[in-house]
């Protein structure tokens, strides 16, 4: 009874002791925000450039295709890793289309890593197709893309994957050079020049030619 009729009296005391509650849960409640908010690993907009670069613009049918990431950003960039999935996408030119091709590495292949692959401010990642062997089985065009998390662009680069030539053909194997027999030397007489008998001719026989191949 007492306290209402002081309430009733000053009212702006009550008013003031209101704000300084609501004050206080809404200081309680940012700070819980804050908290967790803090907690959450989130990877903030890169600004620069990201570069994919493959060494050749030609390979044999399953030769390895190595590829490098350069982070050219002022922050990490983020790589999704796909493992026993091929690393980065791939793709195969058919019919003027190109279309994505995939393989399962063994999951011995995949190491311990996260879903996530970090390029560095400035730094470089460098992989490989090698355990996904049925990637590149087929001659034809291929485009590698990397797709990077909070990047716009999609940084890729294309090749051409070619048969393997033929092995070159052994050279012939040449027939030995059989010397001919050197003509007996004998003095012409009358009598040889006379009689019918008939007369051997010597010719060297030349050798097989040498093919090259």
């Amino acid at each position: 009874m007492i306290s209402d009729l002081r309430n009733m009296q000053h009212p702006m005391r009550l008013r003031i002791l209101w704000v300084l509650v609501y004050l206080t849960i809404a200081g309680l409640v940012f700070s819980g925000v804050y908290a967790a908010a803090d907690r959450v690993k989130t990877h903030t907009l890169p600004v620069g450039q990201v570069q994919l670069a493959i060494p050749y613009s030609k390979y044999l049918v399953n030769e390895a295709v190595s590829f490098t990431i350069t982070n050219k950003y002022n922050s990490p960039v983020y790589v999704l890793n796909n493992c026993p999935g091929e690393p980065l996408a791939v793709y195969r030119q058919e019919g003027g289309k190109w279309v994505r091709v995939h393989d399962q590495a063994s999951v011995s292949d995949c190491p311990l890593e996260k879903r996530q692959v970090s390029v560095p401010a400035n730094g470089v990642v460098n992989g490989t197709f090698a355990p996904w062997h049925n990637l590149f089985t087929k001659p034809g065009k291929y485009r590698v893309v990397a797709f990077v998390e909070f990047y716009n662009a999609l940084p890729y680069q294309e090749f051409e994957v070619i048969s393997a030539p033929p092995p070159a053909a052994p050279p012939a194997a040449s027939s030995p050079t059989s010397k001919p027999s050197s003509p007996a030397v004998t003095s012409k007489t009358t009598s040889d020049i006379s009689t019918n008998s008939p007369r051997t001719t010597y010719l060297a026989t030349d050798p097989a030619p040498t093919t090259v191949k």
